[in-house]
């Protein structure tokens, strides 16, 4: 009986070329620094094809010399941290500045081992056969999957299961769950990702390198997390998760895998809550079923299911379950009762509240008219389509204050709105600035700086002088500079870039650095050698390592390159920003002019900036503070890159 040391498929005759895989002897791997087919591991277990490989390691089929059986062995190997050189086995810790990160991410694989190891009995849960250190890293022999990940599986059907098999699957997790929970460990990365469907029916519970003792969790923990899978808490570094945590990203697997439709982001859902149940989205999803998965999802951790247990007896049916918002009712209710006779001393207070919010407001009525209001469309249609919900939204809240102002929306091509706001005819009483300028006298926005409003957004002091003190334009957020790192092309460790010297460090071989922007040289110093109008696209096609941009990119850039990435704030004695989404107010009536006036001071207050900036996605930032506190708390690449306001200013586009 001959083996191919490939994919250990066996033939009764020797060959030179394998029948099953193609594989020649002494054939190179894909990538030269994977392990040769053929190297022996721990004088037992021979490496073959590679099963698939990431960021923090390799995972190769391998042949048990001492079971007879094919196993999964996974190595650890962080790229940017290590190389290996072709058909060697050793790993060289090659940037000797993150050898301790390098050591604290070994001890972190080595503790996924042993948190899988206490599950090696257990038929729902992957099993770990042994583990060990060697070649100057680390290795977990694992029980080999013949079959598909969940995430191909819906993929490869639809986008979309059944009822009956959501179900099945969903309840053979929270088993896993179950057993896991109770030894105080939480998995965090729940997804589709990590469900194995396997070839004879069973259904594996699998990748424990996110998962971490309940116990700590009041200690400061790293961020690991799918998009879309995750819950709020998830996102904070210091945080309390627990076995919530994966109750949510099960309900969010559900969710998926019944209606094809990833679910929003849970921190967007945090702003505002408007994903739709499921049976909303697929009829036959049964409403039980549709009220289970969101009650699992429910972004207020005290309104999900108090444990696994629970939701596996809904899942069965076993228990009736509310709609979030009705169970959300009954505990207001219910403190409400509790604190009844202190409502009762605060009656007067409020009364007081209530007549004072009352007399500003008629202060601030607005006279009845009809407002027209143009955007400039981008031409992504997601982008447009956020853009648009976010000005309806926006809308909306000030129409709660003046319903009387009807506004109409409306959005053009670039080429048309160019057009359309040369023509002196049906000019719009507020539009989105762009190059070309409505034939008409515009409004003086002055009150507007003026206002309190204005007072909680302080990047707009350079506004008037970068306008030219015309007070005609009003930004509703910016762009600063900033610098891209692809990670795999190169070892940059610093966390700022202070000019062109910095960036040049960061790149080697045949990597490169490139800007689309000719301001770079304003921030940096000459940078026209590297000025290329495709900038993005060669920075995105891995043809460059350094990519100097405005954060306008960051949005794309973490799509395109997610973890292989690294965004660096600008060390200058001046950060040199951009004001963008600027906005102009046509002088055409005077009732009309009053609510413009005060609808363009609105976009600035929190919640409208909050539907602009954060909830709708946006690629510029927000220029009030406390939303832009909000957006960087989201988005935590960005932190620390604000910390001294003071450093930035603003300077004509």
């Amino acid at each position: 009986m001959f083996l191919c040391c490939n994919c250990f498929s066996k033939s009764e005759t020797a060959f030179d070329v394998c029948p099953s895989c193609g594989y020649k002897q002494g054939d190179a791997p894909k990538e030269l620094y994977h392990l040769y087919p053929g190297t022996q591991l721990y004088n037992r277990y021979i490496i073959g094809e590679v099963l698939g490989f990431g960021g923090f390691g390799i995972t190769y089929k391998a042949w048990d010399t001492k079971l007879e059986i094919i196993v999964a062995v996974k190595e650890y190997y962080p790229s940017g941290i290590v190389s290996r050189e072709p058909r060697e086995t050793s790993v060289n810790i090659y940037n000797k500045a993150r050898k301790e990160e390098y050591l604290h991410g070994k001890e972190r694989f080595l503790d996924e081992a042993k948190n899988m190891a206490k599950f090696s009995s257990e038929p729902d849960i992957i099993n770990v056969l042994e583990y060990f250190e060697e070649n100057n890293t680390a290795y977990i022999v694992m029980e080999f999957l013949d079959g598909i990940t969940l995430s191909k599986f819906i993929r490869d059907n639809g986008g979309s299961t059944d009822v009956d098999t959501a179900i099945q699957v969903s309840e053979i997790i929270c088993n896993a769950l179950i057993k896991i929970h109770s030894e105080g460990i939480v998995h965090r990365d729940i997804s589709p990702d990590n469900i194995f469907l396997c070839l004879n029916g069973d259904v594996k519970l699998i990748d424990f390198g996110a998962a971490r003792f309940s116990q700590d969790e009041n200690r400061k923990m790293t961020i690991i997390l799918k998009p879309g899978f995750a819950p709020p808490e998830q996102y904070e570094k210091v945080n309390k998760q627990g076995p919530w945590t994966d109750i949510y990203a099960l309900g969010a697997t559900l969710y998926y895998i019944l209606t094809g439709v990833k679910p929003q982001e849970s921190t967007n859902r945090k702003i505002c809550d408007d994903l739709p149940y499921p049976h909303e989205i697929k009829a036959d999803i049964p409403e039980n079923l549709s009220n289970t998965v969101m009650k699992a999802m429910a972004i207020d951790l005290h309104l999900r299911f108090d444990n696994v247990k629970d939701l596996l007896e809904a899942l069965k049916q076993n228990k009736k379950v509310l709609p979030v918002a009705v169970e959300k009712k009954r505990k207001k209710r219910k403190r409400t009762a509790g604190i009844g006779v202190a409502a009762l001393v605060l009656v007067g207070g409020i009364f007081a509240g209530t007549y004072m919010w009352n007399r500003e407001k008629e202060a601030e009525t607005l006279p009845d008219c009809e407002l027209t209001l143009w955007y400039c469309k981008s031409g992504d249609q997601q982008l447009d389509d956020a853009e648009l919900a976010a000005y309806t939204d926006i809308v909306e809240d000030f129409n709660a204050s003046f319903p009387n102002v009807k506004v109409n929306i409306e959005g053009f091509d670039e080429n048309e709105y160019s057009e359309k706001l040369k023509n002196s005819s049906g000019q719009p009483n507020l539009y989105e600035y762009t190059d070309e300028t409505a034939d008409a006298k515009t409004l003086s926005l002055k009150s507007i700086y003026n206002s309190d409003t204005a007072k909680q957004c302080s990047l707009l002091k350079d506004a008037p002088k970068c306008f030219d003190k015309k007070y005609d334009q009003l930004p509703l957020g910016f762009a600063a500079p900033v610098v891209f790192i692809n990670t795999t092309l190169s070892e940059y460790e610093k966390s700022s870039i202070s000019g062109i010297e910095d960036m040049q460090d960061a790149v080697s071989g045949s990597s490169k650095i490139v800007t689309d922007s000719e301001k770079f040289s304003d921030i940096f110093g000459d940078m026209s050698a590297h000025y290329d109008v495709n900038g993005a696209e060669q920075f995105f096609s891995e043809n460059a390592a350094v990519y100097a941009a405005y954060t306008t990119e960051y949005l794309s850039v973490r799509e395109k390159l997610p973890a292989r990435y690294k965004m660096l704030f600008c060390n200058t004695d001046t950060v040199l920003c951009q004001y963008t989404n600027i906005w102009k107010a046509c002088d055409l009536d005077k009732d009309e002019n009053k609510a413009s006036l005060r609808l363009l001071e609105f976009m600035l207050n929190n919640n409208a900036q909050d539907e602009l900036h954060v909830k709708n996605i946006s690629q510029t930032l927000p220029i009030n503070d406390a939303v832009l506190d909000v957006y960087v708390s989201v988005y935590d690449d960005f932190t620390g890159f604000f910390d001294n306001k003071s450093n930035y200013v603003f300077v004509k586009e």
